[in-house]
């Protein structure tokens, strides 16, 4: 009740208090919750800056953001070149933390202890032979988990993931251009500024040469123990072979005791061996990533 000025009162509009009931405050907060609508020609932003972890309000986005309003490309060649700088982020990435001057004795050390147990595992075979069943059941886990140590380490050295980053993210620039009208600009500047959101700012700003470079070929590189392994490569073949959880591949069909179709007979690892060699991979990449590892074989050859 409000009082006035001839000493009546004065109901309050029910709607100037809306603000300080419940639902009207849920009601903001759900507001102020939406997504923030993008100007034209950002369409895809918001969702790769929140994939970036790249925050609205950030000075860096806010003007990325301006920049790509003003050029006002199309929804397609947005896509292109948002996923140009996230490939090229990730590529830069897996680059940095490859360094085989500085790993190559850690790579060796590696290679020598799995071809140690590539012959611990035939040696173990000749003298107990398979099929490991009953008492001789543990011998069978033995050789599956210096199968899983052999497969996992062989996976850490090699330098697949980094060489995949790198084709992946040259064949999305050339892509990005491709789909570009012909004469048109390529607006390398800004997409260097797109590249170091996308890192999340771990990394400086790329120089637009380097960015460009990414429209060629790109060099492949050799893993320091590539030569290490096609020299001691048929030894941890048949040490992966005898793994005694790896499931034949068959063309024959399983039938579910539950009434379903029925399935084939899938090869390859199980699932647990799958685990293991994922966890062996791991365990390799940290022992690799390790500045200054123990015991470390430095300077000497293989």
């Amino acid at each position: 009740m409000v009082p006035r000025s001839d000493g009546k009162e004065l109901r309050h509009n029910p709607r100037h208090n809306e603000l300080w009931t419940g639902h009207s405050l849920q009601g903001l907060a759900t507001v102020a919750a939406r997504p923030r609508r993008e100007l034209p020609g950002t369409e895809l932003l918001g969702e790769r800056f929140e994939k970036w972890g790249v925050r609205p309000d950030d000075p860096g986005a806010n003007d990325v953001r301006g920049r790509l309003a003003r050029i006002q490309l199309s929804v397609g060649d947005q896509f292109w070149f948002l996923e140009t700088a996230e490939r090229i982020a990730e590529a830069e990435k897996a680059k940095a933390a490859w360094n085989p001057k500085a790993k190559a004795a850690q790579y060796l050390d590696l290679c020598k202890i799995v071809t140690a147990a590539a012959r611990l595992s035939k040696e173990i075979s000749e003298v107990f032979p398979p099929p490991w069943t009953e008492e001789r059941a543990r011998m069978g886990l033995l050789v599956a988990e210096l199968a899983a140590f052999i497969e996992g380490t062989l996976a850490a050295t090699m330098v697949v993931n980094k060489n995949a980053a790198v084709s992946l993210a040259s064949a999305t620039v050339r892509t990005m251009k491709e789909h570009r009208k012909p004469k048109s600009r390529v607006y390398w500047e800004l997409l260097q500024d797109l590249i170091w959101l996308a890192s999340g700012k771990t990394a400086g700003r790329m120089s637009e040469r380097s960015v460009r470079r990414y429209v060629e070929d790109q060099r492949m590189s050799r893993s320091p123990g590539r030569d290490y392994w096609r020299r001691n490569f048929k030894l941890i073949q048949e040490a992966v072979r005898l793994n005694p959880l790896q499931k034949p591949a068959s063309p024959k069909l399983i039938h579910d005791p539950r009434g379903g179709p029925p399935q084939p007979v899938d090869g390859g690892a199980s699932r647990g061996q799958r685990n293991a060699i994922e966890a062996f991979t791991e365990i390799a990449r940290l022992y690799l990533e390790a500045s200054d590892p123990p015991n470390s074989s430095r300077g000497r050859r293989p």
